[in-house]
C-alpha cells in the first residue's frame, strides 16, 4: 500500500504519511505537492528559497501549508542543503531557524532531528530522495535530503545512529521514504554508479540495471531502504513510496525532467504540542 496520501479536503496540496498520523496522533509527516497554477510558473507552488526564486511567495506559501498543518509558521525550522551528510539536532533555542531566509538557516546541513514539540522540520526536494524518521521510544523525528552523494556518503544510516544516541531503540524506529526520482527515470554514469557497487559488493544489481553503453538506471530508493535495514531497522517499519517525482508532472516538481527550471516540494515532520 502507498504510504504516501493525496489529501483532496486540504486547502494546500499535500501528501501525508497516513499510517504514522493514524496511530500516532501527535505526529504530522508527510509532503507538498504542486497545484495548477504551478505548472505553468514553478513558484507558484515553491517552498525553497534559492537564487532566483521569489522570496515573498515561498514565504507566503510556507505559511499557509503551516496554516493547514496547525502548526504556527513560527515553528518552521529548516536547513541549507548542500549533498552532504551532516546531521543537527534541534533544540527549542533552534526553533524558526531558515523560516524566513538562507543565511538564518542551518548551514551546510542536510539531516535534522528533534525531540522538541511545536518544531516542524522542513527539507526541499525536486527529485532527491527524502527519508522521514520518527521513533515512539523517545518521541524523536528527523528528515534526511539523500540525493546520491548523501546516499553514499551514508546520511540514512547516519541518522539511525543519531536517533540511538539520543536513546531510540533500533528495532523501534520507523522510517518512511517519501516521492523522489524514481528508477524508470534516473540514468546515471560511471561517476556515479561506481561508489553505489562498493556500497553494495556482490549485490550492486539489485539497485543498478543497464541502460546503455556506460549508464545505468540507479533505484536509489531502493538503496537507501537496503542501507537502512543494513543499519538495523526492522523490514516492516520501512515504508517505500511509489511516486516518481519525474512521472508525474502534475504533482511534482522534477529538476531532471524539466532540465533545472523547477521549483522544490517540502517534506515535512514534527511533533504536536498538545500531544
Amino acid at each position: 500500500m502507498e504510504p504516501f496520501q493525496y489529501r483532496t479536503d486540504a486547502a494546500v496540496p499535500l501528501l501525508t504519511l497516513t499510517s504514522w498520523e493514524r496511530e500516532f496522533s501527535y505526529v504530522v509527516a508527510g509532503m507538498s505537492t504542486r497545484n495548477r497554477e504551478s505548472l505553468k510558473n514553478p513558484n507558484r507552488c515553491n517552498y525553497a528559497l534559492h537564487v532566483g526564486d521569489d522570496p515573498e511567495l515561498v514565504i507566503q506559501q510556507r505559511q499557509q501549508l503551516s496554516q493547514v498543518l496547525n502548526f504556527p509558521f513560527a515553528s518552521w525550522t529548516s536547513a541549507e542543503q548542500v549533498h552532504g551528510v551532516r546531521i543537527q539536532e534541534v533544540k527549542a533555542g533552534d526553533r524558526g531557524k531558515g523560516r524566513e531566509s538562507r543565511q538564518s538557516a542551518f548551514a551546510q546541513t542536510d539531516g535534522l532531528i528533534t525531540r522538541e514539540p511545536d518544531i516542524l522540520l522542513a527539507s526541499f526536494y525536486a527529485d532527491c530522495v527524502p527519508i522521514l524518521y520518527f521513533c515512539p521510544d523517545v518521541k524523536a523525528v528527523g528528515v534526511a535530503h539523500a540525493g546520491w552523494r548523501g546516499t553514499v556518503g551514508g546520511i540514512g544510516p547516519a541518522m539511525v545512529r543519531e536517533l540511538v544516541r539520543m536513546g531510540a531503540r533500533r528495532e523501534r524506529i520507523r522510517a518512511a521514504i517519501a516521492p523522489s526520482i524514481g528508477a524508470c527515470c534516473y540514468e546515471v554514469d560511471d561517476r556515479v554508479a561506481s561508489p553505489v557497487r562498493e556500497m553494495l559488493p556482490g549485490d550492486a544489481d539489485a539497485v543498478l540495471k543497464p541502460a546503455s553503453a556506460g549508464k545505468w538506471m540507479l533505484d536509489l530508493r531502493e538503496l537507501n531502504r537496503r542501507l537502512l535495514l543494513t543499519e538495523g531497522l526492522e523490514e516492516r517499519y520501512v515504508s517505500v513510496t511509489g511516486w516518481c517525482t519525474s512521472c508525474h508532472p502534475e504533482y511534482f516538481h522534477s529538476h531532471r525532467r524539466d532540465r533545472g527550471r523547477t521549483g522544490r516540494m517540502v517534506a515535512f515532520i514534527g511533533l504536536r504540542k498538545d500531544e
